[in-house]
């Protein structure tokens, strides 16, 4: 029944703490969303590393919302449609023809242009003839046809088309470079930043085996703008990154945390009560293991087991409890010289009753108060190791995300968004527990 109205008090201290409100609430929305990210998005996380799956979204484009400043440099995809023709039909192939219009008016070229062409039976053979507003055209063939294709598979083709203007063809010519091929004007400027605007036409042909259907077709003009967060350099989504990251983060964070408290509660209790020889040599354990290097340790473990999500978990929280073994331990070495201890002992009370009687439910609202606080340090442990590239394989975490940034030179290519964002959500994700936290430890130590 005290623990019970304890509980109740804690949890007005909470609701009546203006932080503490704020922070519960924060809670409640990032589990929200952690449900909402499991149930809408659980197939995609395991596609996460799978670069295909990306290819028709725009690489490195930056926060969609940017667009408003200037929307005639910075502009969203341009995807198009149309209605198949069949043009021939025998018992050893058929041909059909797919033909798409549309006018382009930005002043920048698509950062890629991406062909989508969904049949029953592989493509074997297709052939694209670009049109620009001026009459002028380009084809473009590909030896090894599929349903994804982007302006590198076309590479020869536009090669061609750009040294037959220029006089060759730059030595690190990249989707941009080819973009600007089929963008700009014809002649000694055709890659020098001008786009020609206008209608636009595109006729794709492609042969098949015999009764194959076209399921479905696309052009993607991909821009440099896209999503909440922008993509890296995959054309991954930084905003569904960071959501897939939610219920990782917050799961081992709460996981870690309560492992390590009730570990380092019962043991630090435990030391605290018996006193003499079996306190020493517990508080000399715990002290053993409170030195360790944490994070070279987790490092080192991490790179031999290739931990899962739980093994991770217990690796952190059995660096992390001797922390709360030291202070459960001084809390109940003070308990243990109450007058209703040496009461209980009298009457002859065994003494595993006493330690469950009175120990351990007042140990209860510290052991409540810091596994809130030792939330975000579990949280920021993992994405540590995730950052070095220690991630338990299938999950998407936010230092895995600033892992690849990294390793792709994000900050000197100037892709502030790739970095800024997964930055930004470890410290917000970590804020709510550190106000929950001392909301209660207000309640336990009788704080206003």
């Amino acid at each position: 029944m005290a623990t019970e109205t304890g509980i109740k008090l804690y949890v007005n201290t909470i609701i009546k703490n203006k932080s503490g409100l704020i922070g519960l609430i924060m809670i409640i929305f990032f589990v929200a969303l952690s449900i909402y990210a499991v149930t809408s998005f659980g197939k995609v996380s395991p596609q996460w590393e799978n670069s295909v799956y990306w290819e028709t979204y725009p690489k490195n484009a930056m926060p969609y919302w940017m667009s408003y400043f200037n929307p005639s440099k910075i502009f969203g995809t341009k995807t198009i449609s149309t209605s198949p023709l069949s043009i021939y039909s025998s018992s050893s192939y058929d041909i059909y023809q797919l033909n798409y219009n549309f006018t382009w008016t930005k002043d920048k070229p698509p950062t890629d242009v991406v062909f989508y062409i969904e049949t029953s039976s592989p493509i074997q053979a297709m052939q694209i003839l670009w049109i620009k507003p001026d009459g002028t055209n380009i084809t473009l063939s590909s030896n090894s046809p599929t349903s994804i294709t982007d302006l590198i598979s076309y590479s020869s083709s536009i090669g061609n088309y750009i040294s037959q203007q220029i006089g060759y063809v730059p030595s690190s010519s990249t989707s941009q470079t080819y973009s600007q091929a089929l963008f700009g004007y014809e002649g000694k400027n055709l890659l020098n930043g001008t786009v020609e605007k206008g209608l636009y036409k595109v006729s794709i042909t492609i042969v098949t085996s015999p009764n194959t259907k076209i399921l479905s077709n696309k052009i993607y003009l991909e821009g440099n703008a896209y999503g909440l967060f922008g993509t890296d350099i995959y054309g991954r989504p930084i905003d569904l990154g960071i959501l897939l990251g939610f219920p990782n983060a917050l799961e081992i964070g709460l996981l870690t945390s309560i492992i390590s408290v009730i570990g380092g509660v019962i043991v630090g209790g435990i030391s605290g009560f018996l006193g003499g020889k079996t306190d020493s040599a517990m508080n000399w354990i715990t002290l053993v293991i409170l030195v360790l290097p944490a994070l070279p340790f987790l490092v080192v473990l991490s790179y031999i087991m290739r931990p899962n999500l739980f093994l991770e978990a217990l690796l952190i929280a059995f660096l992390s409890w001797p922390f709360y073994a030291i202070i459960a331990r001084s809390s109940a070495q003070s308990i243990k010289n109450e007058t209703f201890v040496e009461a209980d002992k009298v009457l002859g009370i065994p003494s595993y009753r006493i330690f469950f009687t009175h120990f351990l439910p007042r140990l209860t609202p510290f052991a409540i108060a810091y596994t809130a606080l030792g939330v975000p340090a579990a949280i920021i442990l993992v994405e540590t190791l995730a950052f070095l590239g220690l991630t338990p394989t299938g999950l998407v975490t936010w230092g895995s995300i600033l892992n690849s940034a990294e390793s792709n030179l994000a900050a000197v290519n100037g892709w502030w968004w790739w970095i800024l964002f997964p930055g930004v959500m470890i410290i917000l994700v970590s804020i709510p527990f550190v106000m929950i936290g001392f909301s209660i430890e207000k309640a336990v130590f009788g704080g206003k």
